[in-house]
C-alpha cells in the first residue's frame, strides 16, 4: 500500500466508440476518489485486447486489457484508495519515471524496437510537432536516405518516395496529399493503429510532404467506422493549422481492399459509382485527385517519414541499407498485435516462444506462404522470396488442430475473385479460374503448369497491385507446397486438415 495523497496516471487505450464509455467510467471514479488520478485517453500501444488501462504509479505502470466501463471504475476508484497495483492488474512493469514511451516489459509487444511506434498508447494521439526544415531540406533528405513507401495503400509503396514527390512539385497545377488510412486489409493493423494512436505524427509527415510539393491541403481518407481515429485526426489537423501548416479534411471512403488501391482510392473520393484502378501512366502525382498533382501515401509511410526528417542519426536509418527504416508488422492470431521491426531483422523475431512456425503467409491478404521465416522483413529481402509487404504475419501449425497450405491459399484466392474490380481481364478472369482449378484439385486433377503459368500472367500483366499481389498465394503455394497439392489431389490432406 502507498498513501493515498500519491498522484496516480491512468491512461486508457481505445480506438472504438465503446472505449469512450470506459474513458468516461475512469473519469468518474477518477473524480470520487480520494487520491489525485489523472485520467488520460491514448491509443493502442499496439495490441487489439483494447480498451486497455495503464496505471502508473512511483515508476511502476499496472495494465489491464479488455476492460469494460464497470471493471473500469472498481480499478481507478481502488487505485484512488491507495492501493497499488489495484485488483484485476494482469501484469505490472517497472520503469523509468515518465517514460517517453509505452511500458511493454517481457510481453509480447516487447518484440523488436519501437522508432515509429514511440509513444503510441502513451502520449497524446493529437499532439503534433513539424519538424523545423522547409520542403527541399525534407525532399533532399529522403532522397539521400532511399526511404520506400509502405503498405499497399501507398501509390510509392516500396519504391523510394522522393520520385513521386518530385513529379508532383514539377507538375501544372495545385498539389495535395492523400493519406490513404482506409487500412483495407484485414490481416494488416499498421495504418489504423498509426492514425488513431499517433495522429499527430502521420499528419507532421503529410505536413513535411506537402512542403516539399507546394501543396496546401491534406485529405486524410478513412473508413465510416472509424469515428475515433476522425476525431482525432481532426485534433491534430487543428493543431496543424493552428501552427501554419496545411489544411486537413476527412474523407470517408468504404473501407474494401479493392477501395484501398491508390487510384481506386481516387476514384472512391472523386464520388464515381463504379470504383475501379485507373490505368497508368500518368500516375497520381501527375494527374490524381480532381486532375491535380497528388501523393498519396499510407500513415506507415508518412510516419516513416516524419521519423527520418527529425531523427536522421537514428542508426537504422541507414543510406546504404537497401531498405532503411524499420517496418510495422502485424502478428495475426488469438494474442493479435503490432510490432516494429528493423528491416533487416528476421520475421520470426515478431513471433513469440508458444507460436506456431511449421508456416505462414507473409504479407496480408495476398501474401506468399513459406516454411521459411529467417527472412529479413525489408521490402528487397521479402519480394525476392516471393513474400509480400503489406506488413503482416500469420503463422500456422499443421496437422490436427492447424491449418492446411491449400486451404490458406483458396481462400485467398476466392477473396480475389469476389473483390476485385473488373477492369482488366488478367484479374478478373484469372482469379476465377485460379479458384476453379483450386478446387478441381480436391476433385483428383492437379495441372501444375497451367497453375503456373495463370499466376505468372496474372502477376506480370494485370493492371494494378490488386492482381498481381492476388497472384502470390498461388504462386507461393505451387512453388513450396506443391508436395501438399499433389496429396490432395490423390485424395489426402498431408495437414489433416481437408476431408477428403
Amino acid at each position: 500500500m502507498v498513501s493515498s495523497a500519491t498522484p496516480a496516471t491512468v491512461r486508457v487505450a481505445f480506438d472504438s466508440t465503446a472505449g469512450r464509455d470506459v474513458l468516461e467510467a475512469a473519469r468518474r471514479a477518477a473524480a470520487a476518489s480520494d487520491a489525485p488520478v489523472d485520467v488520460r485517453p491514448v491509443g493502442s500501444p499496439g495490441t487489439v485486447h483494447l480498451p486497455l488501462l495503464a496505471a502508473t504509479r512511483d515508476g511502476r505502470t499496472a495494465l489491464r486489457r479488455s476492460v469494460d466501463p464497470n471493471a473500469t471504475a472498481a480499478f481507478v476508484s481502488v487505485l484512488g484508495d491507495g492501493e497499488f497495483p489495484p485488483d484485476g492488474t494482469e501484469t505490472t512493469v517497472e520503469h523509468e519515471d515518465d517514460p517517453a514511451d509505452f511500458p511493454v516489459g517481457t510481453g509480447p509487444l516487447a518484440a523488436g524496437v519501437r522508432r515509429t511506434l514511440r509513444g503510441a498508447g502513451w502520449a497524446d494521439p493529437t499532439a503534433v510537432d513539424v519538424p523545423a526544415v522547409d520542403g527541399d531540406a525534407a525532399l533532399d533528405r529522403l532522397s539521400s536516405l532511399g526511404l520506400r513507401g509502405r503498405g499497399w495503400g501507398d501509390a510509392r509503396r516500396d519504391e523510394p518516395v522522393v520520385e513521386g514527390w518530385r513529379t508532383a512539385r514539377d507538375a501544372d497545377g495545385d498539389a495535395v496529399v492523400v493519406v490513404n488510412a482506409l487500412d483495407a486489409d484485414p490481416k494488416a493493423d499498421g495504418d489504423r493503429l498509426l492514425v488513431g494512436s499517433l495522429a499527430g505524427r502521420v499528419l507532421a509527415g503529410a505536413a513535411l510532404a506537402a512542403r516539399a510539393v507546394g501543396a496546401d491541403a491534406v485529405v486524410v481518407a478513412l473508413p465510416e467506422e472509424a469515428p475515433v481515429s476522425a476525431d482525432r485526426v481532426r485534433g491534430a489537423g487543428d493543431a496543424l493549422a493552428d501552427a501554419g501548416g496545411p489544411t486537413v479534411s476527412i474523407a470517408v471512403a468504404d473501407a474494401t481492399y479493392m477501395t484501398g488501391e491508390p487510384t481506386a482510392l481516387l476514384e472512391s473520393l472523386e464520388g464515381t459509382d463504379r470504383v475501379e484502378a485507373r490505368r497508368r501512366p500518368p500516375g497520381p502525382e501527375a494527374w490524381g485527385l480532381f486532375e491535380r498533382p497528388t501523393l498519396v501515401h499510407t500513415p506507415r509511410t508518412l510516419a516513416a517519414v516524419e521519423r527520418a526528417v527529425r531523427s536522421p542519426e537514428d542508426a537504422d536509418l541507414d543510406a546504404d541499407a537497401a531498405d532503411p527504416g524499420t517496418r510495422l508488422v502485424t502478428v495475426v492470431g488469438p494474442d493479435r498485435r503490432t510490432v516494429e521491426l528493423p528491416t533487416d531483422a528476421s520475421l520470426s523475431r515478431a513471433l513469440s516462444a508458444d507460436e506456431p512456425t511449421a508456416f505462414a503467409c507473409v504479407g496480408g491478404q495476398f501474401g506468399g506462404l513459406t516454411r521459411e521465416l529467417d527472412t529479413p522483413v525489408s521490402s528487397p529481402a521479402l519480394r525476392g522470396s516471393g513474400l509480400g509487404t503489406n506488413g503482416s504475419i500469420e503463422a500456422f501449425d499443421d496437422g490436427p488442430g492447424g491449418s492446411c497450405p491449400v486451404v490458406v491459399a483458396g481462400r485467398r484466392t476466392r477473396v480475389a475473385r469476389a473483390e476485385n474490380c473488373g477492369r482488366c481481364v488478367p484479374c478478373r478472369t484469372g482469379s476465377v479460374r485460379a479458384h476453379e482449378l483450386l478446387r478441381e484439385v480436391y476433385g483428383g486433377s492437379f495441372d501444375a503448369t497451367r497453375l503456373r503459368e495463370l499466376a505468372r500472367t496474372m502477376a506480370n500483366t494485370s493492371l494494378c497491385g490488386f492482381g498481381r499481389d492476388a497472384a502470390r498465394p498461388l504462386a507461393t503455394a505451387l512453388g513450396e507446397f506443391e508436395t501438399d497439392l499433389r496429396a490432395h489431389a490423390d485424395g489426402r490432406c498431408p495437414a489433416g486438415v481437408c476431408d477428403l
